[in-house]
Formats: C-alpha cells, sequence, structure tokens
C-alpha cells in the first residue's frame, strides 16, 4: 500500500533511472568485452610480429651474414658475436626489450644448448615435444605463466636444415673455433628435418586487461553522472509538463464543482496519487453525468417537438425562396436561349407562371408598339389602367385582390408592366415586394442585353458583309501581327487556315523589300505606327502590292489596332514597265531616224568613191586598205540599218518554225566558236512542242543576239550555255505559249542595271565592242510577235543570267482568231 501512496514524480524519475542504470551496466559489459577482445588481438599482433622479427634476423644472418664470413675468413675461423644466428638474435631482442614500454618475454632454446641460458624450462620442453609430434603445425599460440606473471605466448619450432649441419652436426665439420668456444658435445649431433628447440614471444596479459579496465570505468562513471543530469532534466519537464497541468485540472474541479457530493469526489483525488486519483475522480463524474444525461433527455423531448414545428416553417420559406432563385436562373438561361425580345418574354410569362402558380400571367409593353403578351392567348386580356403606368416612376408593385402589378424597368429604361392574376384572393404572406421589383428589374436587364446584341449582331453582318465583299485582301490586326479578322481574299497572301501559320505568314509578307528602298521593313514600322502608312512591295514570285496601314483609334486596348489593305499591282507594274520602255524606244527611235538619215547620205558616198578608187588602182597594198575601208563602212551601214529599224513603224511578220529545229541548227554554228573560248553549249529540249508564231530567220537572229551576249560575258574564264525549250501555261497568260531559255554562267547582271538593259546604245562592254542595240533589237521582235521577255540575273547560289523568251504558238493563234 506504501508504493500507492508515492508521488507520480518519484515513481516516474525512479522507474526510469533503474532502466537508464540498467542500460549503462549492459553497454558497459558489451564495451568491456569488446575492448579486451580488440586488445587481444592488438597484443597477438604485436607477439606475432615480434616473433617474425627474430625470424628475419636469424634467416638474415644465415642466408647472407655468415656466408659472407666464411667467404672472408680463414678457413677454421668463428665469430661468434658475427655469425652465431642464436647469440645475434637473443642479444638484439634483449636490447629491444629494454626500450620498450611494457617488457616481452622473449627465448630462444634448444634440446642441447650449448649456451646454459638457452636450456627449456618444462613448458617450453612441452613446446619442442609438441612441434616434433606435430610436424606439420607451424605456430602456437596460448596464455601461459611466467614467473608469476601471465603471458599471451607465441612460439615456432626451431628446425635444423640442411646449412645448419656445419654448426650443429658432426662436430668434425664445424670450425675448430666454435669447437674451441664450445667444445664438442653441446650443440651438435642433430640432424636435417629434427624438432632441436623453440623461439617464444609473448607479452604481459595485464597489458590490456588494465586500459580496458579504466577505460569501462571511465565510461560507466560518465555515464552515471550523465544520469544524474538527465533525471534532474526529466524531473523538471515532468513537472512543467504533467504535474502542472494535473494541478490545475485539481484546481478546476474544485472552483466549478461545489455540492456535496462532488466535493467528496474532489476530496478523494488528494488520498491517492495524481493519475489514479484523477481516474477515479473522472470514474465518480461519470456517474454525476449521467445522471444529469437523463435529466437533459427529458427536457431535450419537448425542446424536439418545437424545433421540428421551427424547421418545417424554416422550410417551407427555404422551398419557396429555392423556387424564386430558380426562376431567376431560367431567367438567365433564357438570354442565352432565346434570339428575341419576343421569345423571351414567352419564356418568362410560362416560367412566371409555373412559380407563383398563377392562372394569367400578362406582360404590358410600354415602349413603342405597347403590345400584349398573354400566357394563355385564348383568354381575354384586360387593357392596362392609365394609372397602373404610374408604377414605372415609382419603385414599388402594385397589389389588388386578385392581381399583382410589377414594374418592368431599369436604371436606364422603362419596359413596360408584368401582371400576375390568380382564381383566389391574395394573402399578405404571398407577396414579397423586394422580390416582386427584382423580378421586374432582372426583366428589363435581360431585355435591354438581348436588343444590344442584337444591335451588334446586325451590325456584325453589315461589316462582315462589307468586308468580304472587298475582292482585295483587307485585314484587322495588332502591332504584334496578330489577325483578329480577315476576308476571304486574304489568302491571297496568308494561303493559310491555321491561325499560329497565318501569322508568320503576314510577318514574312511586312517584311518583304519595297519598290522605294528604306531603311524600316513594314513590319518594323508597324511597331510604332502613328499615322496611315503606305509602301509598295514586291513578293518572292514577282507579285507587287501596294500596301496601305490606317491605325485605329486605340480604346483600352493593350496593342493598338491597325487595318491593312493590300492590292495586286503586278499587272499595272507590269504595264507601267512596258509604257516606260515603249516611251524610251519611241523616243530614241525618233532620235535614231534623224541621226541614221544624216549618215546614210556621207556613207553612200564613201562607198560609191571607194569602188571608183579600187576599179582605178592596181596596187595590191592599196587594195587591202581599200577592204578595210569598206568593211568599216559596211559596219556602220548595219548600224545605221538597225537604227532606222528601231524608228520605222512596226510591219507584222509573218512566218512560222519548228523552235527546237532552228535551236539545234544555231547550236551547232556556235558550238565550234564556243571550245575556241572553252564554253559548252548545251540543249535541253521538250519534244513534239507546238510551231511558234515566229519566222525562223528573226528566231536566229534572237538567238545570235543572246548567244554573242552570253560569249562575251564568258570570254576570260570560259563557262556554260544552257538552251532549253519548254511548253509553257503555268498561268493564263502564258497558255499556249513555248518558253525559250538561254542561261549563262557568266559574273551576271547587277540589279541597278537590269532595268536599263533594253534601253537603245546602252551596254557595258568596252568602247568599239558592242552598240547597244543588240538587245533592243530582240526586245522589238518579241514584241512584234505577240510575246514577252524576261530576264532574270542572280549571284546566289552562283552566278548565273537567265533569259525566258515566249512565243505564242500556232494553237494560240488560232484560238486568237475563232
Amino acid at each position: 500500500m506504501w508504493i500507492h501512496n508515492l508521488s507520480l514524480r518519484f515513481k516516474f524519475i525512479s522507474g526510469l533511472v533503474v532502466f537508464v542504470l540498467l542500460l549503462g551496466i549492459m553497454i558497459s559489459l558489451i564495451m568491456y568485452f569488446h575492448f579486451n577482445s580488440i586488445m587481444q588481438s592488438e597484443i597477438s599482433q604485436r607477439a606475432r610480429m615480434l616473433l617474425a622479427q627474430s625470424n628475419a634476423i636469424q634467416e638474415y644472418v644465415k642466408a647472407s651474414l655468415r656466408p659472407e664470413m666464411f667467404d672472408v675468413l680463414p678457413e677454421g675461423r668463428f665469430v661468434l658475436k658475427a655469425m652465431s644466428s642464436s647469440y645475434i638474435s637473443r642479444d638484439v631482442m634483449a636490447r629491444l626489450n629494454i626500450s620498450d614500454t611494457y617488457a616481452y618475454h622473449y627465448r630462444r632454446v634448444s634440446k642441447k644448448p650449448r649456451n646454459p641460458d638457452s636450456a627449456p624450462d618444462a613448458f617450453e620442453m612441452e613446446l619442442i615435444g609438441l612441434f616434433a609430434d606435430n610436424p606439420e603445425l607451424s605456430i602456437f599460440e596460448d596464455t601461459a605463466t611466467v614467473k608469476g606473471e601471465k603471458y599471451h605466448m607465441v612460439a615456432r619450432p626451431v628446425v635444423f636444415g640442411e646449412s645448419c649441419m656445419q654448426c650443429h652436426g658432426d662436430p668434425q665439420d664445424a670450425p675448430g673455433e666454435m669447437i674451441e668456444i664450445y667444445g664438442s658435445k653441446n650443440g651438435f649431433q642433430y640432424t636435417v628435418g629434427e624438432v632441436g628447440g623453440v623461439v617464444v614471444a609473448g607479452f604481459p596479459v595485464n597489458m590490456i586487461k588494465g586500459p580496458v579496465q579504466d577505460l569501462t570505468l571511465k565510461y560507466l562513471s560518465l555515464y552515471l553522472l550523465g544520469i544524474f543530469f538527465f533525471a534532474s532534466l526529466i524531473s523538471m519537464f515532468f513537472d512543467r509538463l504533467v504535474m502542472k497541468n494535473l494541478k490545475t485540472l485539481g484546481d478546476i474541479f474544485k472552483t466549478r464543482f461545489t455540492d456535496d457530493r462532488e466535493s467528496k469526489i474532489i476530496n478523494k483525488l488528494g488520498e491517492k496519487d495524481e493519475i489514479e486519483g484523477v481516474i477515479e475522480g473522472v470514474d465518480e463524474l461519470a456517474l454525476c453525468l449521467a445522471e444529469a444525461r437523463a435529466d437533459l433527455e427529458d427536457y431535450t423531448q419537448n425542446l424536439e417537438e418545437m424545433v421540428e414545428d421551427r424547421t418545417l416553417a424554416l422550410k417551407e420559406k427555404a422551398e419557396k425562396h429555392l423556387f424564386d432563385v430558380n426562376l431567376f436562373v431560367s431567367l438567365l438561361a433564357g438570354f442565352n436561349q432565346a434570339a428575341t425580345s419576343h421569345e423571351f418574354i414567352s419564356r418568362v410569362l410560362k416560367s412566371v407562371g409555373e412559380r407563383f402558380k398563377a392562372s394569367q400571367v400578362v406582360y404590358y409593353c410600354t415602349v413603342v408598339s405597347e403590345n400584349r403578351y398573354a400566357l394563355h392567348e385564348d383568354a381575354p386580356v384586360p387593357e392596362l389602367d392609365p394609372q397602373v403606368k404610374d408604377l414605372l416612376w415609382k419603385d414599388d408593385i402594385l397589389a389588388e385582390d386578385k392581381r399583382l402589378y410589377i414594374p418592368v424597368k431599369s436604371s436606364e429604361s422603362h419596359w413596360g408592366i408584368l401582371s400576375i392574376s390568380w382564381q383566389r384572393s391574395l394573402a399578405k404572406k404571398d407577396i414579397d415586394r423586394a422580390v416582386m421589383l427584382g423580378l421586374g428589374h432582372q426583366i428589363a436587364m435581360v431585355i435591354e442585353n438581348i436588343q444590344a446584341f442584337s444591335d451588334i449582331r446586325f451590325q456584325n453582318d453589315m461589316l462582315q458583309s462589307i468586308f468580304e465583299g472587298i475582292s482585295d485582301p483587307l485585314l484587322l490586326i495588332d502591332t504584334q501581327c496578330h489577325i483578329i479578322i480577315a476576308n476571304h481574299a486574304s489568302q491571297q497572301i496568308l494561303r493559310n487556315d491555321k491561325r499560329r501559320l497565318q501569322r508568320h505568314a503576314l510577318e514574312r509578307f511586312l517584311s518583304l523589300k519595297s519598290r522605294v528602298q528604306q531603311a524600316e521593313s513594314l513590319k518594323d514600322q508597324l511597331q510604332n505606327i502613328k499615322g496611315p502608312l503606305s509602301r509598295e512591295i514586291v513578293t518572292g514570285d514577282n507579285r507587287w502590292f501596294r500596301v496601305d496601314l490606317y491605325p485605329l483609334p486605340s480604346r483600352d486596348q493593350a496593342v493598338s489596332r491597325v487595318v491593312l489593305y493590300a492590292r495586286d499591282i503586278t499587272m499595272e507594274a507590269q504595264m507601267m514597265k512596258q509604257m516606260q520602255q515603249t516611251e524610251r524606244l519611241s523616243a530614241i527611235g525618233k532620235m535614231a531616224a534623224g541621226i541614221a538619215h544624216e549618215v546614210n547620205n556621207p556613207l553612200g558616198v564613201i562607198q560609191c568613191y571607194t569602188d571608183l578608187v579600187r576599179d582605178a588602182v592596181s596596187d595590191d597594198q592599196v587594195h587591202q586598205d581599200i577592204d578595210v575601208i569598206a568593211k568599216h563602212t559596211r559596219g556602220v551601214q548595219k548600224v545605221v540599218k538597225d537604227l532606222l529599224n528601231l524608228s520605222r513603224p512596226k510591219q507584222v511578220i509573218s512566218g512560222r518554225c519548228n523552235i527546237n529545229h532552228v535551236v539545234s541548227a544555231m547550236a551547232e554554228v556556235f558550238n565550234t566558236q564556243g571550245i575556241s573560248k572553252d564554253i559548252r553549249i548545251t540543249l535541253d529540249l521538250e519534244p513534239d512542242l507546238a510551231e511558234i508564231e515566229c519566222d525562223a530567220a528573226i528566231l536566229e537572229q534572237i538567238l545570235t543576239n543572246l548567244c554573242l551576249n552570253a560569249f562575251d560575258a564568258m570570254t576570260d574564264q570560259g563557262g556554260k550555255v544552257d538552251i532549253s525549250t519548254r511548253e509553257s501555261g503555268a498561268v493564263q497568260e502564258e497558255a499556249d505559249m513555248v518558253r525559250l531559255s538561254v542561261q549563262d554562267n557568266g559574273p551576271g547582271i547587277d540589279q541597278d542595271i537590269l532595268p536599263h538593259i533594253f534601253d537603245p546604245f546602252y551596254t557595258t562592254k568596252e568602247v568599239g565592242k558592242g552598240t547597244g542595240l543588240g538587245l533592243s533589237v530582240v526586245y522589238g521582235f518579241v514584241n512584234e510577235l505577240g510575246g514577252h521577255i524576261e530576264v532574270v540575273s542572280s549571284h546566289e547560289p552562283q552566278n548565273h543570267t537567265r533569259f525566258d523568251i515566249y512565243f505564242p504558238t500556232v494553237v494560240r493563234k488560232a484560238k486568237r482568231g475563232v
């Protein structure tokens, strides 16, 4: 019983200390045996090392020192301190033992010792017998007592070999000096393989027991000191966390429970330890609470009846409000489902009739039309009293005997009156003024939104019709090239249905170079556009577009909006280019005609007198000079003829030919000249081409001018001229035409020179090597034939110039004639 009266803290701390103490003792024992095992292993290793050191000394004497001494000393000599392995090993080990902290035990003994100190004792004789009886045993290890002290011993046998027989076999074979020192009796008469003695080495056992015991005791002392501090800390925390709270709990019981029965329970708490007292006290309190609960159950039965009545009332009110919520939700859903105000009002009348279980619901529109919409259209609908319309200017409803009027209005507009009729008289509880006013306001808001949405949709349809009615690309974009809206014609520049790819296509389109060289592209200028911007750009397939950008006023958008209008002006650009070329040719032709007439008459006189002089003289040298004059005169006459051809009105050129035959024949003509200049001509002719509307002689002149220009461009380094023919029909304008292409890999034509190559007298050749009329004549012939000529010159990926000439075929002419 005295244990029950002890405090909870004492019980807890005492039990904890006993447990920790037992744990510490167990750990100390484990450490003691562990350290003892480690130290025993250490002393064993030391003893074996000591034995190995002795063996090393003896092996050194036997294998190295003693043979060397026999070779150096005269026969019969024997130096004990330098040649006896037993003597040297004992002396070295004795000297080592002096400096060691712990005195070790070392002995080398034999059955027939020459030195009395090497005589074996009883233990060592047992070892000699053990090794002799067990030849396979090479080492012995155990504990032995030497002079009253225990040692950990390691021993090995001394087995005589062939090299030992000189000193330990027959005395007659031993050195004379050895016989003089030891005599001929002791240490001789051993045989090969005989165990003649043992080498014993060891350390005292106290060398390991003392340190292990000291270390274990020190650890146990520190552990006990730690237990003391640990118990103090646990006691402090136990008081703080447990005892204090138990004391607080006891104080609460004493202050909250004051009647006699409860006081007796509280007094029992101090008779036992804290936990047992609390358990017993709580058990007694549980009995008190059980009795109190029975009293509460009696009271609860009466309370449940009151709560049930109140719950029914609240449930009825909640259901009513739920119907109101569903009504408002249906109004919002009607906005998404109804396309017109009339359709929405029909839905409202049905929903209101179902919610309020009304016999009739009528909506009187007071805006413009003043129409009436009834839930039951076959039933008569009374006229709206003018006084009821005054509700639109008031924030109130009007309730009559069997009818209720609700104003349908918002903060900005008045739309009408909603009338709800019943076959019974209205009770005051049936009317919730706030709900009815909210219903009218909600209906007005939805009608406003439907009207606004209808207007927006009408405007959007009209805008889309206008947008799609424009045949040129028209887009609404932002400054980041995001496409907001685009008409169908915009596919001319976008050419893709995916939004992401369309944006990339638009960025590439706005990054194209313009006709007039600009520092920034349209895409760069789009970032900071302030006003209208216009630019003409060219695409990779040589289409020209006039692009106009019109920034829109910013209306709270994060990114500004821009209208992009693009018009394809490729045909206009080509027509303008042809007109400019024609005007230049016309002006130059008029000038050339005047010059030709002025030059032609003197040339005729020069030609006439040249013929007269040739007939008048017979000197060969003079004839050669006259031929030079005549040759250059004919050259000038050819130039004059070309000038007159440019200036005269064009005549209709008739004739037709097979373009492949003419090209093949001309290639053979120019091949010989090309070989001499290291220029190769290749042909790629499409077979079965239709005949072209061009005389063979004119085609030959055109090919001659083009090939001569190509040869002149490659005079320095040689090269290649590719001539090809193809049926052309990629676009409508080139249908039923044949394309003749002449391409060289010369240095190419600079882009600033390219627009002027067809101008008369324009040449980049050296003075005297060209008149500048060759390409002008070609251009004139092609135009007269009803075809057209294109030129492409590039430096990438390699230099080349290509002339593409399009000739009309006889099929095209026949179709045009029809």
